[in-house]
């Protein structure tokens, strides 16, 4: 029995042995080969943060305070938009240019040598062409053409010596040309069309540079004013979260004179995280409201900009007649839409003209070296029958020129709409305004009594709470009416189109 045991406890041991060293070789290879796990369950390269420091010592950034004339200067300096608009200015110029310089004498010189040998003979030949055309106003055009030759032989013998044959010659052809239009292409205004419409044009693309720039300038304008209304909205979070401090040292006083339940504490310190969170909202909305006032001046990232104090609002008498005709000399869209009318009548004058016989009186004069002239004057008279287009695109232009009528009244109408709309926005927004002063004086009245009170224990901490949320609040919502309401005053700047008379900006030609 005892050999039996002791078998067995050997047999234990060896197994023992056995598990325990496989054990070990197990552990040592899982060491070898382990990765490391975050505790979060991430991948590693989102666990591993740098410690952050209780204390960290933010680098001094230089505040640059801007002002709402700095803001446009600004934007009119680095915007990229205005930059591309100058920048097609360029183009448009050449535009006018090319157009006005429609009956500018086009010369066209000629030059040419070549030399051909053929055995020992070798020819020279030269030639001079001088052409001019000129257009006139009434529509007629001047040809002007002088063509000179000249022609020589040598011939070149055995040792390379080259003889003239003497029969170098010289000849000259004079040709003067001049064709009037009488009726189809004649008269000053059809050929003065072009000119006109380019100018036309001219005057849309100087209408549209002024309404570039005054979009630009009102977004400018919108962005800082977001920027201060972050600014201040921050400084209401952070006196309410100064105000909830304080009434939680006021909560604890009277806890600790056993006037109030410890319990009650818990609703300041409620009122106080949410104070936090709202504060931690307004220092984000604040940032981002830097960067996109940033992103339309187009200056440094790094700019630390701040908005300067939020101005006194004081209500503006507006008279609709008077911003009626300010408006009918500057708003963009009705200036634009009377250039497209006065354009497409010059487009149905083109196209009846077209419809027209061609009469013309054609004269030449041509002058050779033998000093002979051809002199010829005559009439020449021709109509297209029966293309189909010429009467189609007068059917056309007639119809584009009725549709203009039409959306210029359109536009004339709705100007007035829009305008007495605006107005009456303006005057609600300033009421608005005032009924948000009015509020945020009794909320703060009211705060003060409820205060008076819990000093005295006739009060509830949660009115006070209440009383506290219903000030911030009062705060926010006058704020958000002084925007408005400036808001509102600077769109009827933008839509009366005199927004750059009112930063006095400029346009040079």
């Amino acid at each position: 029995m005892i050999c039996l045991l002791c078998k067995k406890v050997l047999n234990f041991r060896k197994h023992y042995f056995l598990i325990t060293f496989a054990l070990i070789l197990l552990a040592s290879v899982s060491k070898s080969a382990a990765v490391d796990v975050p505790s979060s369950g991430y991948p590693a390269i989102f666990d591993k943060t740098p410690t952050r420091d209780n204390n960290p010592q933010k680098p001094e950034v230089k505040t640059t305070k801007l002002s709402l004339a700095d803001v446009v200067i600004l934007v009119l300096a680095n915007n990229t938009e205005i930059k591309n608009a100058y920048l097609d200015r360029i183009a448009q110029k050449q535009d006018l240019t090319v157009a006005e310089g429609k009956f500018r004498p086009i010369l066209t010189p000629i030059l040419s040598f070549s030399v051909n040998r053929l055995g020992e003979v070798t020819n020279t030949l030269g030639s001079l062409d001088a052409k001019v055309v000129v257009k006139v106003s009434t529509g007629g055009e001047f040809n002007f053409g002088w063509t000179g030759n000249t022609q020589g032989s040598n011939i070149s013998n055995a040792n390379n010596f080259s003889t003239s044959l003497n029969n170098d010659s010289f000849s000259q052809n004079l040709q003067l040309s001049f064709r009037q239009p009488l009726l189809k292409g004649g008269g000053t205004s059809l050929n003065q069309a072009s000119i006109a419409v380019a100018r036309l044009n001219e005057t849309s693309n100087i209408i549209n540079l002024k309404s570039t720039l005054s979009d630009t300038i009102t977004k400018a304008i919108f962005a800082y004013r977001e920027l201060l209304q972050a600014q201040e909205r921050l400084k209401i979070e952070q006196l309410s979260l100064k105000n909830a401090e304080e009434s939680l040292e006021v909560t604890q006083v009277l806890i600790d004179a056993g006037r109030v339940a410890p319990v009650d504490i818990v609703q300041n310190q409620t009122d106080i995280a949410n104070r936090r969170v709202s504060l931690l909202s307004a220092e984000n909305d604040l940032e981002s409201k830097k960067l996109s006032l940033i992103s339309i001046l187009n200056i440094n990232q790094k700019t630390n900009v701040e908005a300067g104090e939020l101005p006194t609002v004081k209500p503006t008498q507006l008279e609709l007649e008077k911003l009626k005709q300010i408006a009918l000399q500057n708003q963009p869209t009705y200036l634009n839409s009377l250039l497209n009318l006065d354009k497409n009548k010059i487009d149905l004058r083109l196209a009846e003209d077209e419809k027209r016989w061609d009469l013309s009186f054609t004269t030449s004069l041509g002058n050779g070296t033998n000093q002979d002239t051809d002199a010829r004057a005559g009439l020449s008279l021709s109509r297209v029958i029966g293309d189909l287009s010429l009467n189609q695109r007068f059917e056309r232009s007639r119809v584009e020129l009725l549709k203009t009528e039409n959306t210029v009244r359109n536009v004339r109408t709705q100007l007035d709409i829009d305008l007495q709309d605006k107005i009456r926005n303006i005057q609600l927004s300033f009421s608005q305004l005032e009924l948000a002063r009015q509020r945020t004086e009794l909320s703060v009245r009211q705060l003060e009594i409820e205060q008076e009170k819990q000093k005295l224990g006739r009060s509830r901490l949660l009115d006070i709470i209440k009383l506290q949320n219903d000030l911030v609040q009062a705060k926010n919502d006058e704020l958000n009416a002084t925007i408005t309401y400036l808001n509102a005053l600077t769109n009827l700047d933008q839509f009366l189109g005199t927004t750059l008379q009112t930063w006095q900006v400029s346009i040079e030609n």
